[in-house]
């Protein structure tokens, strides 16, 4: 098997100068190469390349630079020097060295111990690989931060729908409050978010208020692309994405749990079936196990059953969302941007993008509470103030401002005056496109859902949370 050898490598001003894509290969080919590359570097995978290199088991054609399919090779993001993330060794180093360039050694004490984790955690003046969530020790935190997430709500969401219960019934009485279980429940889950999104706002109002990517006298926008990768990412910032990493991956399990559940398989539903026809007298043989069959099928498919194997079937819960597909796609979506955001260092526009987000889910969250114990004029207002926040913010902000930015500066920062390597740039800026493009068509989606709530208010003078129920609530009050 013939050796196969890196391309040649092209100097950084020629390189920013040579854009002609008739001879670069399509965006998916070199993404399929990257993804390659990265591959055989991981542990695990590493055994399954060839000693020479995957390339080495392809055709020339496809290997030949710069015109084969899977020609290029990127061993790293950039080709410019890169700041690399500290890690909590390289940290000690650093400190330990800082007094009088002399190395004082490593304290066995635990309380120093700790108290060197929390001034890496904390206070560290260098981007450190917490801010890669992809990175083992931020995982390992995210793991922590869920499970306390998890405590919390096991805590408090019961006494939080306990609230919901008594305003509910001294709203409507204690018939309500038999009739609407599922409603209590939702109602603890809304207060919980309500005081998430409140809280992590706030922050975000205070900490970002003063950067640059938000103040156009400062750049603007310009400033999510102008010295990356090399922005340096702060402690604040840092902590900012695990907590909303933390909570979004929360709310993805929740959404499941909440909307599904899980029920074991009668292993006999075939031989019930057939002893049933026995006593129906269906003697025919064809017939019976036609039948048979028949029975099984509506046994698998009824009250709902989303997915159904020998084993196990799973079936939509009462608690179920009425826009469950449109969230899980959502949170899917959500995630994904988080952590290769956090890779990449594109912190500062995931930011920006937490806290529009955060900001409209405020008086959605206090419109679902008004709504749920049905107070009518109080949910109209939350209503109201909930529509203008989100055209402001998803429909607005978003779109026009964050991912004009992807489309229109990014390129030109990052490559025509920055380190990427142009075909670097085209192997995954249609990734990030589709994600950016999958959030817009759910924020116009739940508009329309939106608008559909504002027509049954005002044309039957009723509140139908469409997003709870597909069809519209059943009015409970009574």
């Amino acid at each position: 098997m013939r050796k196969y050898t890196s391309p040649p490598s092209i100097p950084k001003q020629k390189r920013l100068r040579q854009k002609d894509h008739s001879i670069v290969p399509s965006p998916p080919y070199l993404l399929a190469s990257k993804i390659l590359d990265a591959s055989c570097d991981l542990p695990l995978l590493s055994s399954l390349c060839p000693t020479d290199g995957w390339r080495s088991a392809l055709p020339d054609e496809w290997v030949q630079f710069p015109t084969g399919k899977l020609s290029h090779s990127f061993s790293s993001y950039y080709d410019g020097d890169v700041d690399k993330d500290v890690t909590f060794e390289e940290y000690m180093q650093l400190v330990n060295t800082g007094f009088s360039g002399r190395n004082v050694g490593a304290s066995s004490s635990l309380g120093l111990t700790l108290n060197n984790y929390y001034n890496f955690a904390f206070h560290a003046n260098t981007t450190t690989t917490l801010g890669d969530l992809t990175n083992p020790l931020s995982i390992y935190v995210l793991v922590v931060l869920v499970t306390l997430l998890s405590l919390f709500k096991r805590y408090f969401m019961p006494k939080f729908s306990e609230l919901g219960r008594k305003l509910g019934r001294s709203k409507h009485g204690p018939e309500w409050e038999t009739k609407n279980e599922d409603r209590i429940v939702k109602f603890g889950e809304y207060v919980y978010r309500l005081i998430y999104h409140s809280s992590v706002s706030i922050y975000g109002v205070w900490y970002f208020h003063n950067k640059s990517w938000w103040d156009k006298s400062q750049g603007g926008t310009k400033n999510l692309w102008i010295q990356h990768p090399n922005h340096p990412v702060e402690p604040g910032m840092i902590w900012y994405y695990l907590i909303q990493c933390a909570y979004n991956v929360d709310a993805l399990l929740s959404l499941i749990m909440l909307s599904l559940r899980v029920e074991l398989v009668n292993p006999f539903y075939y031989s019930t079936a057939l002893e049933y026809l026995e006593q129906e007298h269906v003697v025919d043989e064809n017939q019976r196990k036609q039948e048979a069959r028949n029975r099984v099928l509506k046994m698998m498919v009824r009250d709902q059953t989303v997915f159904w194997t020998p084993l196990f079937q799973v079936k939509w819960s009462a608690t179920r969302r009425g826009d469950f597909r449109e969230m899980l796609a959502h949170h899917i979506v959500t995630n994904i941007l988080i952590f290769i955001s956090s890779y990449y260092r594109f912190t500062r526009i995931g930011s920006m993008i937490f806290l529009i987000h955060d900001l409209s889910d405020v008086p959605i969250d206090m419109s679902k509470l008004a709504n749920f114990v049905k107070w009518k004029v109080t949910t109209i207002v939350c209503f109201v103030v909930m529509v203008i926040t989100w055209i402001i913010t998803r429909l607005s902000i978003f779109p026009l401002v964050i991912c004009r930015s992807v489309l229109m500066e990014s390129y030109e920062y990052m490559v025509e005056k920055g380190p990427m390597d142009p075909a670097l740039h085209d192997a995954y800026y249609l990734f990030f496109y589709f994600l950016l493009a999958a959030l817009v068509f759910l924020h116009v989606t739940w508009f329309l859902i939106l608008l559909r709530i504002g027509w049954t208010l005002l044309s039957k003078g009723e509140t139908h949370d469409y997003t709870e129920h597909k069809s519209g609530e059943k009015q409970k009050t009574s």
